[in-house]
């Protein structure tokens, strides 16, 4: 299941009514992803920090490490970042955070295992699981739907099974 909206006057009065939480360094250092934000409307990193306040209020994007994953799924409830669309998004951030991906250069990669090194948490010992790829738990879509968060179709296809990133 997927997102579909009829854009109409009430729509775009509804999504401007809907209330951003946190901060967290969400802004891109330079004009790298502006590809998304103008398809999407929003950063990559905002998308990504949306999406993880479904199911903690209080997350807030860091600012990435340098490394990959710059980022992990460390979440009690971690069904909104245990998730390959996650992983996506975390991605995209990190490149907007640090100002890759241009004409000038390829963007930040991802090795074998970063997916599952971002699923582990070494912070608190924690693993959020299996997770899930190419979706999301229906819950999570449900509330993706109703808080107008726009997850573009390539994000549910960005996926490769080694847990490398491209």
């Amino acid at each position: 299941m997927r997102c579909f909206y009829a854009l109409s006057t009430a729509y775009v009065f509804t999504l401007l009514a809907v209330p951003v939480l946190g901060g967290g360094n969400t802004t891109c250092a330079g004009s790298a992803l502006d590809w998304y934000t103008n398809a999407v409307g929003e950063t990559p990193c905002m998308t990504y920090q949306r999406l993880r306040q479904i199911c903690n209020s209080d997350y807030e994007v860091p600012s990435f490490r340098p490394n990959t994953p710059g980022d992990n799924c460390d979440d009690q409830r971690a069904e909104c970042c245990c998730n390959s669309i996650s992983w996506a998004l975390s991605m995209l951030c990190m490149n907007c955070q640090l100002d890759v991906g241009g004409s000038s250069d390829n963007g930040i990669d991802a090795g074998v295992t970063a997916y599952y090194m971002y699923r582990f948490s070494d912070s608190n010992g924690q693993y959020c699981g299996d997770g899930t790829n190419q979706t999301l738990s229906p819950a999570v879509q449900s509330a993706v739907c109703n808080q107008y968060i726009r997850l573009d179709g390539f994000l549910y296809d960005l996926f490769w099974v080694k847990g490398d990133w491209y």
